[in-house]
């Protein structure tokens, strides 16, 4: 009796996912279900490999049209791990059940969100964006080009993480998680983001005080006055209202955008500022 043959993914296969979800992740983003179609729609040429039978096909389709959110990049820990299961399923049915795939990603949606929103999103790709926009003030093309290695290094994380959890499988996703070098990497970036928040909002928040005082042979101003107590100390009072406001008081971020023009417009128009 000849073995049966195993239906295996390429790395064709494996790259068209990704790309697939790289480019529709936010398209489809919905209150009912969330990523979860654009999440179908990018392992549907995979799943359709892998079960050409077309109610096997129908059933995977249903199973990954359930709820699912998580970080977009960080996702591919999620997306890789979701492949290998799925092959493993094609090739021996009873040995994976569907419902352990969507546990599997369930129960991942969390950590892997918390991951990428505090390390890709939070910090470097912020990053990459305050000093975008802080040599696009300047008038420097480099902003231009700084954003695009922005988005380059997005799609490289979600390449290598995508690749790394389908060629390892679930246990993967669990020692990249745990990994003391990971938790290093997080904190030393963390540091790093606050100290370049620091750095970029001296350079970029600017507020002086345009009162001066004129005397028979001198010109007496405020702004002097306060750089000479500690300069910058204004653009810092105004990062750490806001930051108060929005932590503490949950301000929403659209009504401090509408108070700083009206208070902008107002102030300069009497000379305050």
């Amino acid at each position: 009796m000849t073995e049966e043959k195993k239906i295996t993914l390429t790395k064709k296969d494996i790259n068209r996912a990704i790309r697939r979800w790289y480019i529709s992740t936010e398209m489809s983003l919905n209150y009912e279900r969330m990523q979860s179609i654009a999440y179908t729609y990018s392992i549907m040429p995979a799943l359709k490999k892998l079960y050409p039978n077309e109610e096997d096909y129908i059933a995977a389709l249903q199973r990954h049209l359930e709820l699912f959110n998580t970080n977009a990049t960080a996702g591919g820990l999620i997306l890789g791990t979701t492949l290998a299961m799925e092959e493993e399923k094609a090739n021996h049915p009873d040995k994976i059940p569907g419902s352990a795939i969507v546990s599997i990603k369930t129960g991942l949606m969390g950590p892997v969100a918390a991951f990428g929103d505090s390390f890709s999103a939070g910090t470097i790709t912020t990053l990459f964006i305050l000093a975008s926009c802080s040599l696009a003030k300047s008038g420097s093309i480099a902003g231009f080009w700084l954003l695009l290695l922005g988005t380059m290094y997005t799609l490289g994380e979600l390449i290598v993480l995508t690749k790394l959890t389908y060629q390892k499988g679930r246990s993967a996703i669990k020692d990249v998680l745990s990994s003391s070098l990971m938790t290093d990497v997080i904190e030393g970036a963390n540091i790093l983001g606050m100290t370049m928040m620091g750095a970029l909002t001296a350079s970029m928040v600017n507020l002086s005080v345009a009162i001066t005082a004129h005397f028979d042979k001198a010109t007496l101003s405020v702004q002097d006055k306060i750089d000479g107590i500690m300069p910058g100390i204004l653009s810092l009072s105004v990062l750490l209202i806001y930051y108060f406001l929005i932590s503490k008081k949950h301000v929403s971020v659209a009504k401090l955008v509408l108070i700083t023009l009206v208070f902008g417009i107002v102030t300069a128009a009497i000379g305050l500022f």
